[in-house]
């Protein structure tokens, strides 16, 4: 790591006596439902499930996006060599039960081990894991070192700093060179991300502009439920959909419902489904019929609003509506979240204009006018209105594909950066 920094040394000199801080962080999440009562001993190193024989990767993920980016790669690696598992970890329940439903034969989840000297080492002694993966910014520097430490090779997939990172790594930029320099390669989502890396010291035969794994990954289908009777209700009537909506934007789209024409609806889908309650007061309170996912009610024609306050299913709400209003680009602070999702399954992007997140994204479907910006309520109803044209919505939509298919395939180049770390097959 070369001199490090203070702020690095001094963090990693707390891990040391972090254990018992930790343990009562966790019994907390426990009481309150965060963690698992049958497997948060997965927190500590422990597991109860043997390693498999063979090489095995070892791919970390924060939640429920990072690890659904990886439901494409997962199985192109697993094609590609014989003897590989693959095991991810993560550190919500959510994502837990996602991996439960999605991971393909030969690829396991375990939750994440907290980072101290004596969790991680429980881990990586089990494990013995021939490559490590982390994806996006789920960054924990002693879980990094103690991985270095065992000569593990390892790589840093669909790298993305936000503005709100960028401003924190600011006051750290020593501490950030030297963690980031730990990888042997990293696969970089945008130009923004590529220049702080390159201004961090990141030598530039580690880092590769590849793009997002996210952009060739549309969201499956929920697993149960009567999806096909759904489908056709929610094709039945003029829907669109707000999707990972925050704090601030609620009132905006509501709003904006209200003065679309009587029969409409809305799936409104909050980034943290906890908010559902929240959003279903301030839906009646403005006199819109609003049901919820949560509550068990059903679609039914009644309903103006219906908040699907749930987990894990995006795929049914895109391909339900042909608008689709991308969340976290309404108020400032955010950044936006993935507009490919909408594309591959056949709706129609509008957004805020806050979307820094994607820059490069958004500037790409903006030059080939594929996507619709507003700034306001009346600008949301009006987008709304222009799209459920169709013919403006066919060549939108065509537009917005047409971006996605000019790519080269990000997955099949991140799968063989990932493969060129990889030692040959082996026997453990």
């Amino acid at each position: 790591m070369g001199s490090g920094s203070k702020i690095l040394n001094a963090y990693l000199g707390l891990t040391r006596v972090l254990d018992p801080v930790y343990r009562g962080v966790v019994s907390r999440r426990k009481a309150t439902g965060k963690e698992d009562p049958l497997r948060y001993h997965e927190r500590f190193g422990h597991s109860s499930i043997v390693r498999p024989k063979g090489t095995l990767i070892w791919m970390h993920a924060a939640s429920v996006g990072e690890t659904q980016s990886l439901l494409g790669l997962i199985p192109a690696l697993l094609e590609a060599r014989d003897e590989l598992s693959i095991l991810v970890t993560s550190g919500t329940r959510t994502s837990a039960e996602l991996m439960a439903r999605d991971l393909p034969n030969g690829a396991m989840h375990q939750f994440a081990p907290i980072d101290t000297p004596s969790a991680v080492r429980r881990f990586l002694t089990h494990w013995r894991p021939d490559m490590a993966v982390w994806v996006e910014s789920e960054i924990w520097p002693r879980m990094l070192v103690e991985t270095k430490a065992q000569g593990i090779p390892m790589v840093l997939l669909n790298a993305r700093v936000s503005q709100k990172s960028l401003e924190r790594w600011g006051f750290a930029r020593r501490a950030a060179g030297s963690i980031f320099s730990l990888f042997d390669a990293i696969t970089v989502q945008d130009q923004a991300t590529d220049a702080l890396l390159a201004s961090l010291g990141v030598k530039s035969e580690k880092r590769f502009l590849t793009g997002s794994l996210k952009s060739e990954l549309a969201p499956a289908l929920p697993a149960e439920g009567d999806i096909e009777a759904e489908l056709k209700y929610l094709q039945s009537r003029q829907v669109w959909v707000a999707a990972s909506t925050h704090k601030g934007e609620d009132t905006i789209i509501l709003s904006a419902h209200k003065s679309l024409p009587e029969g409409s609806l809305l799936i409104l889908v909050p980034r943290h489904p906890e908010r559902g309650a929240e959003i279903i007061e301030q839906s009646r309170a403005l006199g819109l019929e609003t049901g919820s996912r949560a509550s068990g009610d059903q679609l039914q024609d009644n309903w103006q609003v219906y908040v699907a306050d749930s987990i894990g299913e995006m795929g049914l709400w895109y391909r339900g509506a042909k608008v689709s209003f991308v969340g976290g680009s309404l108020v400032e602070g955010v950044g936006g979240h993935n507009p490919f999702e909408p594309i591959l399954l056949g709706s129609n992007v509008v957004t805020g204009p806050y979307t820094s997140n994607f820059k490069d994204t958004y500037q790409m479907l903006h030059e080939a006018k594929a996507v619709h910006q507003v700034a306001d309520a009346d600008d949301l109803r009006d987008a709304v209105l222009r799209l459920w044209q169709s013919d403006a919505a066919d060549v939108q939509l065509a537009h917005a594909r047409a971006c996605l298919s000019a790519q080269h395939s990000i997955t099949h180049e991140t799968r063989d950066r990932v493969l060129a770390h990889l030692g040959p097959s082996k026997s453990h």
